[in-house]
């Protein structure tokens, strides 16, 4: 039988005076290092503990993704994986001139979000064809011995993104071949929003649109079936 995540998103929280973790599961619940302290908590992240809690589930019949060399990306399929997202790797700097030297033909520009009704944070984005592809997140630290700081979660937006078996940005719900067992509810930014997540994918999720889902429960699979369909994969680096 697959796992569950037991806490609904809702009862995930940050203290934005130190970022700490707090919540009825344990680190170590969800396969995960037990710890304290994060700078931020996003949907993404605390769905990692979720593959490695469903190890005995049944892969998907998609076709995989094998990762690529790490070279500037110019064009074609933009392939996702436990690596990272095309040239972007868990040691990339969150510096707009270090992104667009692996993305040279696109539109690279730094902004903002809000991830909730008084917080912000700082994004990269990555726009190509005309087509916003990637945002990336601020990350949690810099890289070792240096104050450059490193990147954090990655959201595949659209464009020819493809997850690791394949999927495509509007996915239907029907044809990814998850169940509920393997999912939970966004928080905040991404509410009445459900993400996703495969045993052996590690850093990525996925995140489906429920249009007209308007509730802290999570919704049926028949709705799911009707409606749903994939908003964004998201990779998000390693500890």
């Amino acid at each position: 039988m697959c796992g569950i995540i037991g806490d609904k998103w809702g009862d995930v929280k940050t203290d934005r005076s130190n970022y700490t973790f707090e919540s009825n599961t344990k680190w170590d619940d969800v396969g995960r290092t037990e710890t304290g302290h994060m700078r931020r908590i996003r949907p993404s992240t605390v769905l990692l503990g979720a593959a490695v809690l469903l190890q005995a589930c049944s892969p998907s019949p998609l076709k995989p993704v094998t990762a690529p060399r790490a070279a500037p990306y110019r064009a074609g399929p933009l392939p996702i994986g436990v690596w990272g997202v095309g040239p972007i790797r868990r040691m990339s700097y969150f510096e707009a001139p270090r992104i667009q030297e692996l993305f040279p033909l696109a539109q690279v520009s730094e902004g903002t979000v809000r991830v909730a009704d008084d917080e912000t944070m700082a994004v990269i984005t990555v726009t190509q064809d005309g087509v916003e592809m990637l945002e990336i997140d601020d990350g949690t630290g810099n890289a070792p011995g240096t104050t450059d700081p490193m990147i954090g979660a990655v959201r595949a937006l659209g464009g020819p993104v493809q997850g690791p078996q394949g999927e495509r940005i509007g996915l239907k719900w029907s044809d990814a071949h998850f169940d509920l067992t393997e999912c939970d509810l966004g928080a905040q930014r991404d509410r009445n929003t459900v993400f996703c997540a495969r045993p052996g994918e590690g850093a990525v999720t996925y995140q489906f649109a429920v249009p007209g889902w308007d509730s802290e429960e999570i919704p049926p699979d028949a709705l799911l079936r009707k409606v749903a369909y994939v908003k964004a994969i998201v990779w998000t680096p390693p500890a």
